[in-house]
């Protein structure tokens, strides 16, 4: 008789038991690098290895890449350059109902040359 919940079957990932393991050298600056990648992934290092073989498929979703800190750091100055337009904005409409176009235009000409930037360095970088 089938259980009520199927999901409470352990079911092993692989066909077979892993009970064989195979030993290969790597410098130390390798090691480390697939250590953090795993570790990134939160998953076991050898899991990893054997989809990179095409020996299992996962479950698992693939992971999001880390952006590095400078783009992150980047990001956050363009957010608070848009804060500011719309402090603006929001200005203009509180007195009089005048805004000033050419005010408006330099900082979204501005934005949109730090996005430029931001894009070709982010591109540049991968």
């Amino acid at each position: 008789m089938p259980p009520s919940n199927p999901r409470a079957i352990p079911v092993s990932k692989y066909m077979d038991e892993l009970s064989k393991s195979i030993t290969f050298r790597v410098s130390q600056l390798e090691k480390e690098t697939l250590d953090d990648i795993a570790r990134r992934a939160r998953r076991p290092l050898a899991e990893l290895l054997r989809e990179a073989l095409g020996m299992v498929t996962s479950g698992h979703r693939s992971s999001v890449p880390i952006a590095p800190p400078e783009l992150l750091r980047a990001v956050a100055r363009i957010e608070a350059d848009m804060d500011e337009v719309t402090r603006v904005l929001r200005r203009a409409e509180v007195d009089d109902g005048f805004l000033d176009h050419l005010a408006i235009l330099s900082l979204l000409v501005g934005i949109d040359r730090k996005l430029g930037k931001l894009a070709h360095s982010h591109w540049s970088w991968r």
